[in-house]
């Protein structure tokens, strides 16, 4: 009786050193495409190629502080094969002439969070809290700027 338990002790674990092993190679292979260097791309054609931009808009809100903040939200949408690790926008805000007062850039998709796989969107949202005189209240003028994948 106690040769089976021994053997059944040795199969466990041996089975669990071979798990152990293959889940550390899986983990270890995934983590390599991950911190790879991101290939930039800022050719405005390919970037329209890569992904598209929609449902921008803007609302207000409050901080704690009682200021009033300024909400630009809209959708990014990967159209390409690979999945977007890094994408920045850039905003120019107007006044009534239309003349730019004011250009602002921000990363909304960033190298620390899940990539946005091919075909899928992603919500942003980009918080404004002084923006200048002159402006006229109106969604300001979104572009993608850098893309990367």
């Amino acid at each position: 009786m106690s040769e089976n338990r021994s053997t059944i002790i040795i199969v466990a674990s041996i089975l669990l050193i071979v798990a152990l092993i293959a889940g550390w190679a899986f983990i270890s292979s995934g983590q390599q495409e991950i911190s790879a260097p991101v290939k930039e791309v800022t050719d405005t054609a390919t970037i329209q190629s890569i992904v598209e931009l929609s449902h921008v808009s803007i609302a207000t809100s409050e901080n704690f502080a009682r200021q009033k903040i300024y909400i630009i939200s809209g959708y990014l949408k990967n159209v390409s094969d690979k999945p977007i690790r890094m994408a920045e926008v850039k905003m120019t805000f107007t006044d009534f002439d239309g003349k730019s007062i004011r250009e602002y850039s921000q990363k909304i998709v960033s190298q620390n969070q899940k990539p946005v796989p091919p075909g899928a969107e992603f919500r942003f949202e980009v918080r404004q809290e002084n923006l200048p005189r002159g402006w006229n209240y109106r969604v300001p003028i979104t572009k993608i700027t850098k893309v990367g994948n």
